[in-house]
This record gives C-alpha cells, sequence and structure tokens, in this order.
C-alpha cells in the first residue's frame, strides 16, 4: 500500500555552513515533497502492473469485460501521468528556475536563506500540499488507493472463461465500482481546483486542471452514466 511509504523518510546530515541554508525546516519540507513524488511513482507502477497482468491473459474468443478493464485502466493512466507531468514541470522546470535566477541576484547568506525558502514554499504550494491547497492533495492520494484496490482486486482471483467462451473475472463488476470511484475522485477534484482559485487566482491551478482535464472530459456530469450505458451494465450508478 501507498500508506507504507509514509515510513520513509529522506536523511541528509548538513555541515556547517551549508545547515544556514538547510535547516531541520527544510529538510522536513524535501521529506514532504520526497514522500508525495514517491507515491505518485508507486500508483504509476502499480499501473503498469496492472497492464501486465490484463496483458498476459489469453483473449483469442474476444471478451467485452477485458476490453471495459482495459479502458478502465487507460483513464486512470491517463490522469494519473497527467498529474505526474504537472508534478514534474512545476518543480523541476519552473520551481528550479526560479530559484536559480534568485541565487544568481543573492549577495549575502540572509538572501541565500530567503531564496532557499522561497523555493520551498513555492514547491510545496504547486505540489499541491500547502495548507491552501491540503483539499486537492488530500483526493489525490484517495486516487492513488483507488489504484491499489484495482490491483488487489485482479490479483484476488484467476480470469475464467464463461460458457460462451468469453474471458471473465469474477471480481469484474467490484472492479468497474472501483472506477467510477475513481472517476468522481476526479471530478470532484477540478471542482475543488477551480474553487481553491476563485478564492484566488493562481497559475498552478489553472495549468494542473489543464493537464488533468485537457479535452474537457471531466467536465461532463453524466461522465459515468454515458460509460455505464455504453458498456451495458446494470449496477448503480453516480451522478
Amino acid at each position: 500500500s501507498g500508506d507504507v511509504l509514509n515510513c520513509m523518510v529522506l536523511r541528509y546530515d548538513v555541515d556547517w555552513p551549508s545547515n544556514i541554508i538547510i535547516t531541520d525546516s527544510s529538510l522536513y519540507k524535501y521529506n514532504e515533497i520526497f514522500k508525495f513524488l514517491l507515491k505518485l511513482k508507486h500508483g504509476c507502477f502499480m499501473l503498469d502492473k496492472i497492464w501486465f497482468l490484463l496483458g498476459s491473459v489469453d483473449i483469442k474468443g474476444g471478451s467485452p469485460q477485458m476490453r471495459r478493464l482495459q479502458v478502465c485502466r487507460y483513464e486512470v493512466s491517463q490522469c494519473l501521468h497527467a498529474v505526474q507531468i504537472y508534478m514534474t514541470h512545476q518543480l523541476h522546470n519552473i520551481s528550479w528556475h526560479e530559484l536559480q535566477a534568485e541565487l544568481r541576484g543573492a549577495s549575502s547568506v540572509s538572501q541565500l536563506q530567503q531564496a532557499h525558502e522561497t523555493y520551498l514554499n513555492n514547491a510545496l504550494e504547486r505540489l499541491l500540499l500547502g495548507e491552501s491547497t491540503r483539499a486537492p492533495h488530500e483526493i489525490i492520494l484517495k486516487i492513488f488507493k483507488h489504484v491499489t484496490l484495482f490491483v488487489r482486486l485482479l490479483e484476488s482471483a484467476k480470469f475464467t472463461t464463461d460458457v460462451h467462451g468469453k474471458v471473465t473475472h469474477p471480481h469484474f463488476e467490484k472492479i468497474i465500482q472501483r472506477h467510477d470511484d475513481f472517476t468522481k475522485q476526479a471530478v470532484f477534484i477540478l471542482k475543488v481546483a477551480e474553487s481553491s482559485n476563485n478564492s484566488g487566482y493562481k497559475p498552478y491551478i489553472d495549468e494542473f486542471m489543464l493537464r488533468l482535464d485537457f479535452n474537457h472530459y471531466y467536465h461532463s456530469s453524466n461522465t459515468i452514466v454515458k460509460r455505464r450505458s455504453m458498456a451495458g451494465l446494470t449496477s448503480r450508478w453516480w451522478k
């Protein structure tokens, strides 16, 4: 589970005079960034595992369930990779280049301290780890859990063949429900991000929403209903 990653800590023994700039407070913030990026990488790894599990099944006879599961995996993969691209861009491009520009103009230790502190605070906000962006961050963590549950349900039973020769999975309906829960979280995080932006404009929130909902897919309130209708499934849906 991704929760286990909370036990991991990034440690660095800072000697003088570097400890004037890289303080204990700074190391704590670096740890917050490190753990979140590790969870994100773990989520992407689990998606690769889903791809491997589905790809290892022989579907010569065709399988509507298998096609549906592949679509679910693809949608979740698109979402997590969009988040990963956003995080990487904000951290390694924007925040890092801002820090370099500030360091070139620094002429005292206090200015170095301020530049480094500003860099970390901006990085935390842009990675949705700040106080003002805590709600979207919590939703992303829930999405990670849905991915883990997806894998566990796939691994908990083997694919079988029905009387018509179609490949099926015993937990297919449960997996679809997990995917619907994921979609609800994806729709909700956009609403929360938009609400956060309305209370005070933040350019990085705009980029986050653009990358996550590039073709306005999640803006449709009937996203789940439409998919359910197309798949011919009868279990309950959410609007």
